[in-house]
């Protein structure tokens, strides 16, 4: 294993989505991923003494053939500095070594629910798909609570505005998509297909109702010391 992990498991987006954008465009994307999953592994290694590497997981997570169409996604998320047991809870409703972690990551963590309303078309799935997807929108919210200020400034981007107006910030349209295409695939193999913009719906009220959350914790947190 090298220093900065297992790279060799890391092998980039397959040719129709290199063919989505230019020689130029692909390098800088290949070059901004390969420096943020390297830092990634380095902060992990270096904060964590447990058996398993979170960085490690969202690697071998890219090198599944059944995961190409999100590899970008994941990229551009651990590009953005989203906690990588954010990420990790983001897609383990589709991994089981990313559910299995989150799970053990997450034990005994008091819960935190999200108030959002599910999609009506999802009446239709079974009492365990929809426990599945419960839970998973519950670990999204206690593993972004693990790290309630880092979370919220990296799910909260600032727009470009005129000079002198107020700042404008506006959710990760990112995280967004990653979530939908998540929960997309994990319906698809319920036989279960809903329309995208649909899911993109849902789950862009499960991040702003997440939001929410972060805010008042980061507040408590402000209140009470400092901390991450």
């Amino acid at each position: 294993m090298s220093d900065t992990g297992d790279f060799e498991l890391f092998s980039g987006p397959q040719p129709s989505e290199k063919r989505e954008m230019s020689d130029e465009q692909f390098r800088e994307e290949m070059r901004k991923t390969q420096a943020a999953l390297t830092q990634l592994w380095q902060e992990e290694g270096k904060s964590r003494a447990q058996d398993f590497n979170l960085a490690q997981i969202i690697i071998q997570f890219l090198s599944q053939p059944e995961n190409t169409d999100l590899f970008l996604l994941v990229s551009r998320v651990v590009a953005q500095d989203i906690p990588s047991e954010l990420i990790l809870a983001v897609i383990s409703l589709t991994d089981p070594v990313a559910a299995k972690q989150i799970k053990s990551l997450l034990a005994g963590k008091p819960t935190r629910a999200l108030t959002v309303a599910p999609m009506s078309s999802m009446e239709s799935l079974s009492p365990e798909s929809k426990k599945e997807i419960d839970q998973w929108i519950m670990a999204i919210s206690l593993a972004a609570h693990e790290k309630p200020r880092r979370s919220l400034e990296s799910l909260l981007k600032k727009k470009r505005v005129e000079t002198g107006a107020p700042a404008v910030y506006e959710l990760s349209s990112v995280l967004v998509q990653l979530g939908a295409f998540v929960l997309r695939n994990y319906l698809a193999r319920q036989n279960f297909s809903p329309d995208f913009e649909k899911l993109h719906d849902f789950m862009q009220a499960v991040f702003v109702d997440l939001v929410k959350k972060l805010e008042a914790a980061a507040q408590e947190q402000k209140r009470i010391g400092p901390s991450e």
